[in-house]
């Protein structure tokens, strides 16, 4: 393949419009097999200088060269195109690109959308931020310029060189990040925090050990950010596509969890189904969101025609809801019953089956039945009494019939009496006495 000083020669020409010299080194190279330098020669054929520069990275990409030298390629892509223009209005890439003297900070350049995407709530903010991999403290200090004096930054290292690099502006604790009893001391001790972001070792071990120890130490509201997650395709970091153990199976996992509760009861994990809110996948870079999440439920409300809509179609469709819904209540309340029924008839017959009860039962009928032949005998004996009672009252009706007769031929009398000469000739009379 093209040794270094012939792959920046390539660059340099395609960048600066000399396209024949770029085609004149790949023809020449004696660097170059007859495998390496057709591909070459393909990408020197695509239309413009950036597809041309792409395609070379491409095909140093699939010859398996120095990652380095694909690097290469790629970003004078990007610098000879207008997307470092655009990208230059992105804060933190600003601040990097301007960082020419500061302390060392190594990015992919994609990063830096992804981090204002996520960041740019936070901005101003007095949040708690914890990085994996101070390094040399170069991020520590972009940080602090991006979100503002109010945050507070704590890092962790495995190199004691990262404490002197911060000196007094961050705490820097040092330690192994797959130290997961280290790593829930640094929680007690400074957290929680609104933002941690795994820049480590970005092997699978260290990636997944601090994932799990550290994202119950994240705020309600707040994101957990790992980069370089590009290792779990590297065969060197033990990486390798669908490989188990990586980094990105393991993501994947948290994909199944964060959908729980459409699973087996089972399936809910406690943590990564009722806090992971939201899992966001980028080209290297994975973001979790850590939100107490309510269980999910469907809920139809409105009408499928709302302006212009037809009453009396809406009228239907809520009769036949309501319709519905009174259906609903009914096999509810026969549900009900139907349960009260088997349950009395289950305690029946686990009465049938209990001897006592059922020789208790015996002994209540048969007292029952001696009680009633009592009463059927003192029943016998007052029905003589009875019948003489009823003779003796139909012969007092009888009498009182008779007495009643002579009392209105007795009225009859008087006023006849009342009527004569002799009654009105001797009034008077009676008057002087006090009689009528």
């Amino acid at each position: 393949m093209l040794d270094l000083f012939e792959l920046a020669t390539v660059l340099h020409a395609e960048l600066t419009g000399f396209s024949d010299r770029a085609l004149n080194v790949v023809t020449m190279s004696s660097s170059l097999d007859e495998s390496e330098r057709p591909l070459l020669l393909k990408a020197l054929e695509a239309a413009t200088p950036e597809e041309r520069i792409i395609a070379i990275g491409d095909a140093l990409r699939v010859s398996d060269i120095d990652r380095s030298l694909v690097n290469e390629a790629y970003r004078a892509a990007f610098y000879g195109s207008d997307d470092w223009r655009h990208l230059s209005l992105d804060p933190l890439f600003a601040f990097f690109s301007a960082n020419h003297a500061g302390h060392v900070l190594d990015k992919w350049v994609h990063y830096f959308p992804i981090y204002s995407r996520h960041f740019a709530p936070y901005v101003g903010k007095p949040i708690s931020l914890l990085e994996i991999g101070v390094y040399r403290g170069g991020s520590m200090r972009m940080w602090s310029s991006y979100f503002g004096p109010q945050t507070r930054l704590v890092g962790l290292d495995i190199d004691p060189l990262a404490k002197t690099a911060a000196g007094d502006r961050y705490e820097v604790v040092i330690g192994d990040q797959t130290d997961t009893d280290l790593l829930r001391q640094v929680v007690e001790q400074y957290g929680p925090f609104d933002i941690i972001i795994d820049d480590g070792g970005h092997t699978m071990e260290q990636q997944i050990a601090s994932a799990e120890a550290l994202f119950p130490g994240v705020k309600e509201g707040g994101i957990y950010l790992v980069e370089d997650c590009h290792t779990s395709y590297w065969a060197d970091y033990g990486g390798g596509r669908n490989r188990a153990g990586t980094f990105m199976e393991w993501t994947k996992d948290r994909l199944d969890d964060m959908h729980g509760y459409h699973q087996p009861a089972d399936s809910v994990h406690p943590e990564w189904t009722q806090h992971l809110d939201g899992l966001h996948v980028y080209d290297s870079i994975v973001v979790l969101d850590r939100k107490k999440r309510f269980a999910p439920f469907c809920e139809q409300n409105g009408g499928a025609e709302f302006v212009f809509g037809s009453r009396p179609a809406s009228i239907v469709a809520s009769e036949l809801v309501a319709t519905r819904q009174a259906v609903l209540d009914q096999r509810a309340a026969v549900d009900q019953e139907v349960a009260r029924l088997e349950a009395a008839l289950a305690e029946a017959e686990r009465r049938a089956e209990d001897g006592d009860y059922v020789r208790d039962l015996e002994a209540q009928l048969a007292q029952s039945e001696e009680e009633l032949r009592g009463i059927r005998g003192e029943f016998g004996a007052l029905r003589p009494r009875l019948a003489a009672t009823q003779r003796q009252l139909a012969a007092r009706e009888d009498e009182l019939g008779l007495l009643r007769n002579k009392l209105l031929d007795s009225w009859d009398h008087v006023r006849e009496m009342r009527h004569t000469v002799s009654w009105r000739a001797t009034s008077p009379l009676r008057r002087l006495r006090g009689t009528r």
